[in-house]
């Protein structure tokens, strides 16, 4: 069984490599563009520039990861029970047709897959399609789109 402050210890320290890996590569493209061998040889080379444009993207991702790992290192882990509706802090368990996923609802990160107890859990946010139909609902409820059962809410 899944435990949910271990889930987010596992998102938490996904975001922090994420954040520094980009951070790093920021730098790295960075030193790259302002270095003396890509400095242009003519009006049509663009490679510094390039570099630059994506040192900046590169810094922007860092920041998403940042701010991500702050919003959900104020997360309090809430227990949830079969009654308890479903909101942002659920880790939640559901029946597809197929397989059974587990996903955690938090604030921020949505699409971040981590590994923990041997099971794959997938962040969600609330204003995702899924996160949105799952918001309020129980244990033993379903979705339409798409067509799920809730088998856990913890």
């Amino acid at each position: 069984m899944l435990q949910k402050s271990l889930v987010l210890e596992a998102i938490l320290l996904a975001l922090r490599e994420e954040f520094e890996s980009y951070v790093a590569s920021s730098k790295k493209t960075r030193a790259t563009g302002n270095d003396a061998q890509t400095k242009a040889e003519g009006k049509y080379d663009t490679r510094s520039i390039e570099e630059n444009y994506l040192a900046d993207g590169l810094s922007r991702q860092a920041l998403v990861a940042r701010q991500a790992f702050a919003a959900l290192s104020a997360l309090p882990v809430v227990a949830f029970d079969a009654e308890t509706p479903i909101r942002v802090g659920a880790l939640v368990e559901l029946v597809f047709p197929t397989e059974n996923l587990w996903f955690f609802l938090a604030p921020a990160a949505g699409g971040l897959e981590v590994r923990v107890s041997g099971q794959t859990v997938t962040v969600l946010t609330p204003d995702a399609p899924l996160g949105l139909q799952l918001q309020g609902r129980r244990q033993g409820e379903s979705t339409q789109k798409p067509e799920t059962r809730i088998l856990r809410v913890l």
